[in-house]
């Protein structure tokens, strides 16, 4: 056997029988070792199997909720084929990701066992693969004093238990500059506006255009709109925004100021003239709007606002109620309409499927404390326990993505070992990672157990 493997990642301790002169192992230098088992597995199946074979481990369910795909890690083939290969199959593959298997028609081993999962998806899933988006939490402040945020409700915050919103805080300069590059370099989409109103932060406008300079291939805010002025909104669009979402409510004055505390028509102006700028400019950026189903919010009120803002915006989010209770965020009601699909997956499961948030983002807080979901966010001013996953002051964006804080973590979802991590145990959002999908009237609506989003079906004709 011919075997080629530059980066020497096959395992040295394997007893496998390598009499198999006519064949080629090929491992792509990915930096990830081989397990032991995949190699066995590997050439087992090339034994029976009269055709190339190739490895690339999977989560069953979570590969079939969004995880982001493995690449390649070992190909085994007839000498024939790579007398005849102008470059190395790993190259091939990488250049033509659609179309590889009709150039070649490999057999693809995808199956591991849970040594081979903790060996891939916790202690190298952050060498394999890149965060698909980064939150920059870029303050603690916000203009408005909403009924149900946890960060700002004037009802929640003297409940807070923690000090991070009791001074003001901003992310520096310095920082957003090297999350710039980093995340340029790797082309990881960065989204703000998690925690804070990100318009409040002097340095928005230039931390984009910085950021679309760099190579991040997208920057998405969530706003409450009232900053979003025309001056603004030209700024934004020109420093390279691809996306708004902007939290509105109510289709109601009434209800908006009760809520929000604000004037309905000043938001609603403002994002109509966001999207007359937007078109006047020539410039792709999607426009979302969003009502979050507070307390006497009537079933009227939602249906007028989804059709109001569905004639105008690109899509509309609607978003269940969540409150923090004792230790977790919970949801005042979930959308049971997809209850039958969801208890599919958990069957499937066996129980409770990994949490999917720490294989896919990371969230930088303005001190270079790193947490890793939308749960321990929603928990920063109640719990002051949550470990950060490591220092943005200190280190990297990758040597804390693959850092052994990512890697044990990662490893105890896996396992399902949460019996000393607060945030995961009692937590309820793994769930909201299913989806299902429908359309009717030329309208799509995306489903989880936390949010329905709408939008218009796009129309292939010109």
């Amino acid at each position: 056997m011919i075997i080629k493997d530059t980066q020497k990642l096959l395992p040295k301790q394997i007893q496998v029988d390598w009499e198999m002169p006519d064949m080629v192992l090929e491992i792509p230098p990915h930096g990830i070792p081989l397990h032991p088992k995949s190699i066995k597995r590997l050439i087992a199946t090339a034994k029976s199997a009269n055709r190339p074979v190739a490895f690339k481990p999977t989560l069953s369910i979570l590969a079939e909720l969004g995880l982001p795909p493995y690449p390649t890690l070992a190909y085994l083939y007839r000498q024939e084929l790579s007398n005849s290969l102008k470059q190395p199959l790993w190259r091939l593959e990488t250049k033509n990701q659609v179309n590889f298997s009709g150039i070649i028609p490999f057999t693809f081993i995808s199956q591991i066992d849970i040594d081979e999962q903790i060996h891939y998806f916790a202690d190298y899933y952050g060498t394999a693969v890149k965060p698909l988006y980064l939150r920059a939490i870029l303050g603690n402040s916000c203009n408005l004093k909403c009924m149900m945020c946890p960060y700002h409700s004037p009802l929640l915050k003297p409940t807070h238990t923690t000090n991070f919103f009791k001074e003001k805080k901003m992310m520096s300069w310095e920082m957003m500059a090297k999350l710039a590059k980093e995340c340029g370099e790797a082309r990881v989409t960065i989204t703000v506006g998690s925690v804070e109103e990100p318009i409040l932060h002097p340095k928005l406008v230039d931390f984009i255009q910085l950021c679309r300079q760099s190579g991040v291939p997208k920057f998405h805010i969530t706003t409450n709109g009232q900053l979003l002025d025309e001056s603004k909104a030209k700024a934004l669009l020109k420093a390279g925004l691809t996306s708004l979402d902007v939290s509105v409510d109510a289709a109601e004055q009434e209800t908006y100021f009760r809520i929000r505390g604000g004037n309905l028509n000043t938001v609603e102006s403002n994002i109509f003239n966001f999207m007359r700028i937007r078109d006047r400019l020539g410039i792709s950026c999607e426009v979302r709007t969003s009502l979050v189903r507070n307390q006497n919010v009537t079933a009227e009120e939602e249906q007028k606002f989804k059709e109001r803002w569905l004639a105008k915006a690109d899509s509309v989010l609607i978003i269940n109620l969540a409150q923090y209770q004792e230790t977790n965020m919970r949801l005042k009601n979930t959308n049971n309409t997809i209850e039958n699909s969801l208890q599919y997956y958990i069957n499937k499961a066996q129980g409770r499927w990994p949490c999917l948030f720490p294989f896919t983002e990371m969230a930088v807080l303005p001190d270079g404390r790193i947490y890793y979901c939308i749960e321990t966010l929603f928990r920063l001013g109640f719990d002051g326990s949550i470990e950060s996953l490591g220092d943005y002051n200190q280190q990297s964006l990758q040597e804390i993505w693959s850092g052994n804080l990512f890697q044990k973590l990662r490893g105890d979802l896996i396992l399902n070992q949460l019996s000393k991590r607060s945030a995961c145990q009692n937590c309820d959002m793994w769930k909201s990672q299913f989806f299902s999908s429908s359309s009717s009237n030329n309208i799509q609506a995306i489903t989880t157990t936390v949010t329905e989003i709408y939008q218009k079906i796009k129309s292939d004709k010109v």
